[in-house]
């Protein structure tokens, strides 16, 4: 009897892809040319990521199993996996420029990114427990040293450390959780769990604890409030690219686990329950966004909003719904397309200088019009105006609610995405109706770079389109939900 088999492989060729351009980009780090390795690294990159993205489309719809029964490539990985891919694209467009000005190690930054994107790979793609565990650290430790990549900026080192020392802390409580679970069960794999919780009840209390260690966990990844304390110091102290790249891919992925596992394996029944949740979905929300309000750095103000988005999105796992689950999924896509495309915009020097504050941003308008214009668009898609992949995610999530009965929970979320509209809108009057002055010896440059150019207009036409003709999104989503049930 063979231990493994080539078809074992089948559902992991992606990952197989995208780890095997990883050594492909340390290899060419060390032979490439000085003056042309910058490009041919970020080519490479890319390369491998639409080679990933090309076998994803080839699994689709076969729902393959391997390694007996603990990972799967089915419509809901491959769906995600695409998000976590052309996030990682965006970066790479975005990044070229940035960590040329500032020292960074290109071939480390690229082989680290996509690292990251192979344990998001895993976690999505498992069925058990402790594969979702090995990709969930894969994915870390590749994310804190990007975190750190700017050793000389204190700001850096901070960020990192503090994300490694509350990362490892909800590593503590997941595998807590996964032996507790273990202990109730006899088994890791997600379908055993959920068949022997339906055979016995889910009132054994080392299910209850284990349950509430897990989601706990992954509370921690997603930033949920009370779990969210890291989340504003490191998307600001960390490198604007990699930023963007957390929150966007990062909180997908994170997600990706809390669907699949309390769809799949703790199916989180009762009403006590249902209320914990709701209270998280409230306070994520309302906590992110009064928090918003009160920030002068943008990118602060964008990580305080990415917590209350995780709040809306939420409010779907509450609902639990087939319609909310696959609005998740959609809006998952949008906000992953917005938040990176914005945060790559903060990565352009305007005048010399990276914008930092509102009063950095006074007069962009009309020194860099098209990327205001682009800042402007992603601004609109996060509050969610229509037309914007913004609108249709929140617009599904919110409708699903409403049609399940959650009718305060829906009023307190609208209620909420009105407030985001202050702080989101006070981006764009700084850029169109307030004058800024220069910093002293500065001159007006829209020398932006061609390859990060690139990637924020592709960004900005796929929110568009996610806006215009969402249908063939929101039914791959809702197929990919039918894969989990």
């Amino acid at each position: 009897m063979e231990f493994i088999s080539l078809t074992d492989l089948t559902p992991i060729i992606p990952e197989i892809i995208v780890l095997l351009t990883a050594c492909t980009v340390l290899l060419v780090d060390l032979f490439a040319a000085k003056k042309n390795r910058s490009l041919t690294l970020a080519v490479t990159t890319i390369i491998g990521l639409l080679l990933a993205m090309y076998s994803e489309t080839q699994l689709h719809g076969k729902d393959i199993t391997g390694f007996y029964g603990t990972v799967v490539a089915d419509d809901f990985s491959i769906l995600f996996e695409f998000i976590y891919m052309s996030v990682a694209i965006i970066t790479v467009f975005v990044s070229r420029h940035y960590i040329a000005e500032n020292e960074m190690n290109f071939g480390e930054y690229y082989v680290l990114l996509l690292t990251a994107v192979s344990g998001m790979m895993f976690m999505t793609s498992g069925l058990d427990l402790l594969v979702i565990f090995i990709g969930l650290e894969i994915m870390s430790i590749s994310s804190y040293i990007l975190v750190g990549m700017k050793r000389k900026v204190a700001m850096a080192n901070e960020a990192a450390l503090k994300y490694l020392l509350l990362g490892a802390f909800s590593t503590g409580f997941l595998l807590y959780g996964i032996s507790l679970l273990y202990g109730a069960t006899g088994s890791t794999l997600l379908p055993t769990i959920i068949s022997e919780i339906q055979q016995n009840g889910s009132g054994n209390p080392l299910v209850i604890v284990g349950m509430a260690l897990v989601v706990v966990a992954m509370s921690f990844k997603i930033a949920i409030v009370p779990f969210h304390m890291w989340t504003p110091d490191v998307y600001t102290g960390a490198p604007t690219p990699v930023t963007g790249f957390l929150s966007g891919a990062a909180k997908a992925a994170g997600f990706a686990v809390f669907i699949r596992v309390l769809m799949t394996g703790i199916p989180l029944e009762g009403a006590n329950w249902e209320n914990i949740l709701w209270l998280l979905a409230v306070l994520t929300m309302t906590v992110g966004n009064v928090m918003a309000l009160r920030q002068n750095e943008v990118k602060r103000m964008l990580a305080y909003s990415s917590i209350a988005h995780a709040g809306y999105v939420l409010v779907a796992v509450v609902v639990g719904s087939t319609s909310a689950i696959s609005g998740v999924i959609f809006y998952s896509c949008a906000y992953a397309l917005m938040g990176t495309g914005a945060f790559g915009i903060l990565t352009i020097r305007d005048a010399g200088r990276i914008p930092r504050t509102f009063d950095d941003l006074a007069g962009y308008g009309k020194r860099n019009p098209t990327l205001a214009l682009l800042m402007s668009l992603f601004v609109f898609s996060l509050v969610g105006l229509p037309l914007t992949g913004g609108f249709i995610g929140k617009f599904q999530i919110f409708s699903a609610a409403l049609q399940e009965g959650w009718i305060w929970l829906t009023v307190i979320a609208i209620l909420n995405s009105a407030l985001s509209v202050y702080y989101y809108l006070r981006v764009v009057m700084f850029m169109y109706m307030r004058e800024g002055a220069l910093p002293e010896g500065s001159v007006v440059s829209n020398n932006t770079s061609g390859f990060a150019m690139t990637g924020l207009l592709g960004t900005a036409l796929a929110v568009l389109y996610l806006g215009v003709f969402p249908d063939r999104i929101l039914e791959l989503a809702s197929l990919s939900i039918l894969a989990l049930l």
